[in-house]
């Protein structure tokens, strides 16, 4: 099982995460950049939402998940859930 969220960035570039702390008032909702390949797991305990968006911020897409899951980042129009 997973513990909080992991997010994992398996397109060919940077990506811009940001994941909501509505569960974890102490976490971080900042963005952070994910490189390709690249994962890392925020300390969450309830429904959040991750967002993604592109270098110059011109797009956007994200999913609202509940902690103890992954979220597959493929494309801004490809974002998977495990």
């Amino acid at each position: 099982m997973v513990n909080g969220i992991i997010v994992v960035n398996k397109s060919s570039g940077p990506i811009s995460v940001f994941v909501s702390k509505y569960s974890n008032s102490h976490g971080d909702d900042a963005w952070f950049t994910l490189g390709p390949g690249a994962s890392d797991t925020w300390g969450r305990s309830g429904w959040e939402l991750v967002a993604f968006k592109n270098h110059d911020d011109s797009d956007r897409a994200g999913v609202y998940v509940h902690a103890n899951h992954a979220v597959t980042f493929n494309s801004l129009h490809n974002i998977t859930i495990a």
